[in-house]
């Protein structure tokens, strides 16, 4: 085992034993019974975290969902669909360095179409079941998420994808916004401070339509226009996250038409870069000039966004949908209340996982505490 392999080892280890340590504390305060405790960790984690009955629930993403299912440990009590209809969740973000590029503007229309013809091609594959580009869409899905054909196949039945950006998914961003303002997370003095009265001017300024608003009209290129190594688009994304598949789709030449990817087709040499572990990684990422263009969960990118002040602008959507809840298949949680006195595991509390089970338990009147 090499000595990077050994730190990840180690430092898995520490995740979980610190994890362990929480809940114990929290299920010996006893917390009065009123009160749904949490713990953070890794979506990797949580599989074999509930599976070894050392939590009482996690909510995360698709794949991650799935695979418990698929696997017989775990049963969703909740999908975040029902907390919240039709929720925005990944969204493509570009650096406004990389815009300030000679063809910095060009290159992220071109992304965007190649963006939008892979979301097109995945609604096609999925709406016939027994097509050739059905079966290619599994085993695409198998490969970036790293889970069997069987798991994909389940998880791609509670994702939606899409690329717009309507009225309803700027009102799900100003709510979200306005959810870290109601709990201190931004405030408005930091709001203020960047020039905005409100959320809805914050929001509606970090949001710029104008690069999908001329992307569908772009036309193929016979070449590449950023050839060289150092002009290319430095892809951010996080790993084995299902609702970012339309990426991993414009890189594969048999979507492209067999020779080229959906990004080659359009001009474009994309750099996919080592997968991130969250949307807050990945936005540090980018605080470090590393990235050009990146997919990760709109809550994190919109709290780093206001409060470190990170250069980027939301140019895109990538899903809605496709988190749930989920407990282990043997349990007595069955509902929101049932989690009651009972610890679960987000993947951070800037995820939209932990603030979308913050809101429903919210308007249940339970409070939810770190455990």
């Amino acid at each position: 085992m090499d000595r990077k392999m050994v730190i990840l080892a180690v430092a898995v280890a520490a995740a979980v034993v610190l994890a362990g340590v929480a809940t114990a504390l929290y299920l010996d305060r006893g917390s009065d019974g009123d009160s749904v405790g949490y713990v953070t960790m890794a979506p990797s984690l949580m599989e074999g975290w509930l599976a070894a009955n050392h939590s009482d629930a996690y909510i995360a993403w698709e794949p991650y969902v799935s695979s418990s299912v698929v696997a017989g440990t775990g049963r969703v009590i909740m999908w975040t669909n029902e907390i919240m209809p039709n929720h925005p969740c990944c969204v493509v973000t570009v650096w406004e360095d990389f815009l300030d590029r000679a063809d910095g503007q060009d290159l992220t229309v071109r992304f965007l179409k190649a963006h939008i013809e892979a979301n097109r091609w995945i609604a096609d594959a999925l709406a016939d079941e027994q097509s050739a580009n059905y079966t290619l869409l599994l085993e695409m899905s198998a490969d970036f998420t790293l889970r069997s054909p069987a798991v994909v196949e389940e998880g791609l039945r509670h994702v939606e994808y899409g690329y717009e950006m309507d009225e309803n998914f700027l009102s799900a961003l100003k709510q979200f916004t306005d959810m870290y303002v109601e709990t201190n997370i931004i405030s408005n003095d930091t709001l203020a401070d960047l020039g905005f009265d409100n959320v809805s001017q914050f929001i509606d300024d970090y949001v710029d339509e104008s690069f999908l608003a001329v992307a569908d009209g772009v036309e193929s290129s016979s070449t590449i226009l950023n050839p060289a190594d150092e002009d290319a688009i430095r892809l951010g994304y996080l790993s084995g996250d299902l609702h970012q598949l339309a990426q991993y789709v414009a890189q594969n030449k048999t979507v492209g038409g067999g020779e080229k990817s959906l990004f080659e087709v359009y001009g474009l040499n994309v750099d996919p870069l080592t997968p991130y572990a969250n949307g807050g990684a990945l936005m540090d990422g980018f605080s470090l000039g590393d990235i050009d263009i990146g997919y990760l969960g709109a809550p994190p990118a919109i709290q780093k966004h206001a409060n470190l002040d990170v250069a980027v602008r939301i140019i895109a959507q990538a899903n809605s949908e496709g988190s749930g809840i989920v407990v282990h298949a043997d349990s007595d949680i069955h509902t929101l209340e049932d989690l009651v006195g009972r610890v679960i595991a987000t993947p951070g509390e800037t995820t939209i996982q932990h603030l979308l089970l913050k809101i429903a338990l919210s308007r249940a009147g339970i409070p939810f505490v770190k455990a």
